[in-house]
Protein backbone atom coordinates (compact mmCIF):
# COMPACT_ATOMS: atom_id res chain seq x y z
CA UNK A 1 0.00 0.00 0.00
CA UNK A 2 1.61 3.10 -1.06
CA UNK A 3 0.42 6.77 0.47
CA UNK A 4 0.28 8.93 -2.94
CA UNK A 5 -0.80 12.05 -1.34
CA UNK A 6 -1.64 13.98 2.15
CA UNK A 7 -3.21 17.27 3.01
CA UNK A 8 -2.30 18.91 6.40
CA UNK A 9 -5.16 20.97 6.71
CA UNK A 10 -8.84 20.19 5.81
CA UNK A 11 -12.21 21.59 6.60
CA UNK A 12 -14.43 19.53 4.18
CA UNK A 13 -13.78 15.84 4.67
CA UNK A 14 -14.96 15.35 7.60
CA UNK A 15 -18.39 17.34 8.60
CA UNK A 16 -17.66 19.37 12.09
CA UNK A 17 -14.14 18.44 12.25
CA UNK A 18 -10.51 19.98 10.98
CA UNK A 19 -8.65 17.05 9.94
CA UNK A 20 -5.68 15.81 7.80
CA UNK A 21 -6.24 13.55 4.91
CA UNK A 22 -4.02 10.94 3.71
CA UNK A 23 -4.52 9.47 0.52
CA UNK A 24 -3.85 5.52 -0.56
CA UNK A 25 -3.32 4.22 -4.29
CA UNK A 26 -5.26 1.70 -6.11
CA UNK A 27 -8.65 0.94 -5.70
CA UNK A 28 -10.62 -2.49 -6.85
CA UNK A 29 -13.53 -0.08 -9.14
CA UNK A 30 -12.59 2.21 -12.48
CA UNK A 31 -15.53 4.58 -12.30
CA UNK A 32 -15.49 6.18 -15.88
CA UNK A 33 -16.42 9.98 -13.44
CA UNK A 34 -13.45 9.37 -11.26
CA UNK A 35 -11.89 12.26 -9.75
CA UNK A 36 -8.86 11.07 -8.28
CA UNK A 37 -7.69 8.70 -11.32
CA UNK A 38 -4.15 9.08 -10.58
CA UNK A 39 -4.41 7.88 -7.51
CA UNK A 40 -6.49 4.53 -8.58
CA UNK A 41 -3.78 3.72 -11.41
CA UNK A 42 -1.00 4.51 -9.01
CA UNK A 43 0.75 7.04 -11.44
CA UNK A 44 4.31 7.48 -11.65
CA UNK A 45 3.72 11.15 -11.74
CA UNK A 46 2.70 10.94 -7.87
CA UNK A 47 5.57 10.46 -5.18
CA UNK A 48 4.88 7.98 -2.40
CA UNK A 49 5.03 9.66 0.62
CA UNK A 50 6.77 8.16 3.79
CA UNK A 51 4.77 7.60 7.03
CA UNK A 52 7.05 9.48 9.30
CA UNK A 53 7.34 12.62 7.59
CA UNK A 54 3.10 12.55 7.82
CA UNK A 55 3.58 11.16 11.37
CA UNK A 56 6.22 14.78 12.32
CA UNK A 57 3.44 17.05 10.64
CA UNK A 58 0.23 15.27 12.81
CA UNK A 59 1.97 15.28 15.98
CA UNK A 60 3.09 19.09 14.95
CA UNK A 61 -1.04 20.09 14.34
CA UNK A 62 -2.16 18.07 16.71
CA UNK A 63 -3.71 20.24 19.19
CA UNK A 64 -5.41 21.61 16.06
CA UNK A 65 -6.57 18.48 14.30
CA UNK A 66 -9.78 16.20 15.39
CA UNK A 67 -8.83 13.09 13.47
CA UNK A 68 -7.39 11.86 10.44
CA UNK A 69 -9.11 10.84 7.30
CA UNK A 70 -8.02 7.91 5.14
CA UNK A 71 -9.15 8.19 1.55
CA UNK A 72 -7.86 7.10 -1.45
CA UNK A 73 -8.37 4.86 -3.78
CA UNK A 74 -10.08 2.46 -1.83
CA UNK A 75 -8.73 1.92 1.58
CA UNK A 76 -9.74 -1.23 2.59
CA UNK A 77 -8.77 -3.13 -0.56
CA UNK A 78 -5.12 -3.05 1.71
CA UNK A 79 -4.49 -5.53 4.44
CA UNK A 80 -1.68 -2.52 5.13
CA UNK A 81 -4.55 -0.29 6.07
CA UNK A 82 -4.63 -2.06 9.53
CA UNK A 83 -1.00 -0.75 9.67
CA UNK A 84 -1.63 2.11 9.19
CA UNK A 85 -4.94 2.86 11.27
CA UNK A 86 -3.19 1.95 14.39
CA UNK A 87 -0.09 3.68 13.73
CA UNK A 88 -2.83 6.96 13.91
CA UNK A 89 -4.67 5.71 16.66
CA UNK A 90 -1.46 5.54 18.53
CA UNK A 91 -1.26 9.20 18.32
CA UNK A 92 -3.96 9.85 19.73
CA UNK A 93 -6.14 10.30 17.22
CA UNK A 94 -9.84 9.67 16.15
CA UNK A 95 -10.08 8.18 12.25
CA UNK A 96 -12.30 8.12 9.29
CA UNK A 97 -12.57 6.12 6.58
CA UNK A 98 -13.75 6.45 2.63
CA UNK A 99 -14.95 3.13 1.36
CA UNK A 100 -16.72 2.26 -1.94
CA UNK A 101 -18.11 -0.62 0.52
CA UNK A 102 -17.07 -3.53 -1.55
CA UNK A 103 -14.61 -5.05 1.72
CA UNK A 104 -17.60 -6.05 4.30
CA UNK A 105 -15.27 -8.03 6.35
CA UNK A 106 -12.02 -5.97 6.70
CA UNK A 107 -14.11 -2.45 7.63
CA UNK A 108 -15.78 -5.27 10.27
CA UNK A 109 -12.62 -6.51 11.80
CA UNK A 110 -11.25 -3.09 11.95
CA UNK A 111 -14.49 -1.60 13.41
CA UNK A 112 -14.17 -3.90 15.90
CA UNK A 113 -11.02 -3.44 16.46
CA UNK A 114 -12.04 0.08 17.74
CA UNK A 115 -9.88 1.70 14.46
CA UNK A 116 -12.37 3.20 13.02
CA UNK A 117 -14.72 5.89 14.67
CA UNK A 118 -16.49 7.43 11.24
CA UNK A 119 -16.91 5.92 7.85
CA UNK A 120 -18.42 7.37 4.54
CA UNK A 121 -19.67 5.15 2.17
CA UNK A 122 -20.51 5.86 -1.68
CA UNK A 123 -23.49 5.30 -3.01
CA UNK A 124 -23.08 5.01 -6.54
CA UNK A 125 -26.56 4.95 -8.11
CA UNK A 126 -29.64 2.94 -7.45
CA UNK A 127 -28.84 -0.56 -6.26
CA UNK A 128 -29.69 -2.92 -9.71
CA UNK A 129 -27.82 -3.52 -12.92
CA UNK A 130 -26.77 -0.02 -13.58
CA UNK A 131 -24.15 -0.26 -11.03
CA UNK A 132 -21.83 -1.97 -12.79
CA UNK A 133 -22.12 0.89 -15.34
CA UNK A 134 -20.95 3.31 -12.21
CA UNK A 135 -18.43 1.18 -11.23
CA UNK A 136 -16.66 0.31 -14.42
CA UNK A 137 -16.49 -3.35 -13.40
CA UNK A 138 -18.92 -6.57 -12.48
CA UNK A 139 -20.16 -5.72 -9.57
CA UNK A 140 -21.65 -8.42 -6.52
CA UNK A 141 -24.36 -6.00 -5.24
CA UNK A 142 -24.95 -8.41 -1.95
CA UNK A 143 -21.47 -7.27 -0.96
CA UNK A 144 -22.45 -3.60 -0.87
CA UNK A 145 -25.95 -4.74 0.97
CA UNK A 146 -23.82 -6.35 3.57
CA UNK A 147 -21.33 -3.31 3.65
CA UNK A 148 -24.66 -1.61 4.43
CA UNK A 149 -25.77 -3.66 7.04
CA UNK A 150 -22.88 -3.53 8.61
CA UNK A 151 -22.96 0.50 8.67
CA UNK A 152 -26.30 0.48 9.96
CA UNK A 153 -26.06 -2.18 12.66
CA UNK A 154 -22.11 -1.90 13.98
CA UNK A 155 -22.76 1.35 15.91
CA UNK A 156 -20.02 2.99 14.76
CA UNK A 157 -20.89 6.94 13.15
CA UNK A 158 -20.97 6.61 9.14
CA UNK A 159 -22.77 8.54 6.25
CA UNK A 160 -24.01 7.37 2.56
CA UNK A 161 -23.45 9.79 0.21
CA UNK A 162 -24.26 9.84 -3.57
CA UNK A 163 -22.94 12.37 -6.14
CA UNK A 164 -24.89 13.63 -8.78
CA UNK A 165 -23.36 12.72 -11.89
CA UNK A 166 -25.14 12.96 -14.97
CA UNK A 167 -25.82 9.62 -17.00
CA UNK A 168 -24.98 7.89 -13.86
CA UNK A 169 -27.68 9.38 -11.07
CA UNK A 170 -30.73 11.46 -12.20
CA UNK A 171 -32.40 13.69 -9.62
CA UNK A 172 -34.75 11.60 -9.60
CA UNK A 173 -32.60 8.25 -8.74
CA UNK A 174 -32.38 9.73 -5.37
CA UNK A 175 -35.61 8.68 -3.41
CA UNK A 176 -35.27 5.35 -5.11
CA UNK A 177 -31.42 5.28 -3.48
CA UNK A 178 -32.87 6.43 -0.62
CA UNK A 179 -36.06 3.73 -0.13
CA UNK A 180 -32.96 0.99 -1.09
CA UNK A 181 -30.76 1.64 1.74
CA UNK A 182 -32.96 3.20 4.22
CA UNK A 183 -33.70 3.80 7.11
CA UNK A 184 -30.13 5.56 7.72
CA UNK A 185 -28.66 8.35 9.91
CA UNK A 186 -27.44 10.55 7.46
CA UNK A 187 -27.58 10.86 3.84
CA UNK A 188 -25.44 13.21 1.82
CA UNK A 189 -25.92 14.16 -1.56
CA UNK A 190 -23.14 15.23 -3.33
CA UNK A 191 -21.87 17.89 -6.36
CA UNK A 192 -20.33 16.40 -9.29
CA UNK A 193 -16.89 18.26 -10.57
CA UNK A 194 -15.97 17.59 -13.98
CA UNK A 195 -12.96 18.64 -14.52
CA UNK A 196 -10.99 15.95 -13.72
CA UNK A 197 -12.96 12.92 -14.81
CA UNK A 198 -11.38 10.36 -15.53
CA UNK A 199 -12.78 9.80 -18.71
CA UNK A 200 -13.36 12.39 -21.19
CA UNK A 201 -17.00 11.97 -21.86
CA UNK A 202 -17.54 13.26 -17.96
CA UNK A 203 -15.53 16.26 -18.24
CA UNK A 204 -18.06 17.40 -20.56
CA UNK A 205 -20.40 17.20 -18.52
CA UNK A 206 -22.85 19.93 -16.78
CA UNK A 207 -23.59 19.12 -13.34
CA UNK A 208 -26.85 19.99 -12.07
CA UNK A 209 -27.76 23.34 -9.92
CA UNK A 210 -28.79 23.36 -7.07
CA UNK A 211 -32.29 25.12 -7.43
CA UNK A 212 -32.98 21.97 -10.10
CA UNK A 213 -32.26 19.25 -7.19
CA UNK A 214 -33.47 21.07 -3.92
CA UNK A 215 -37.31 19.47 -4.80
CA UNK A 216 -36.08 15.76 -4.53
CA UNK A 217 -34.19 16.28 -1.30
CA UNK A 218 -37.90 16.66 0.39
CA UNK A 219 -39.15 13.24 -0.11
CA UNK A 220 -35.46 11.95 1.33
CA UNK A 221 -36.28 13.12 4.89
CA UNK A 222 -38.41 10.14 4.91
CA UNK A 223 -35.82 7.93 5.17
CA UNK A 224 -32.64 9.48 6.26
CA UNK A 225 -32.50 11.43 9.90
CA UNK A 226 -30.15 13.41 8.41
CA UNK A 227 -29.87 14.75 4.11
CA UNK A 228 -26.94 17.31 3.51
CA UNK A 229 -26.03 18.77 0.25
CA UNK A 230 -22.15 19.26 -0.10
CA UNK A 231 -20.66 21.16 -2.61
CA UNK A 232 -23.01 22.73 -3.88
Amino acid sequence: MKILGFIETSLVDWDKKVSSVIFVGGCNFHCPFCQNYPLVKESKELKEIKWEDIKKKLIAKKKWIDGVVISGGEPMMHPEIFGLLIKIKDLGFKTKIDTNGFFPYPLKEAIESSLVDYVAMDIKTTLDKRYDKACGRKIYLVVIDRTIKLLKECGVDYEFRTTLIPGIVEPEDLLVIAQQIAPVKKYVIQQFVPQNARLAQFRNKKPYKKEDIEKFIIPLRKYSSEVLLRGF
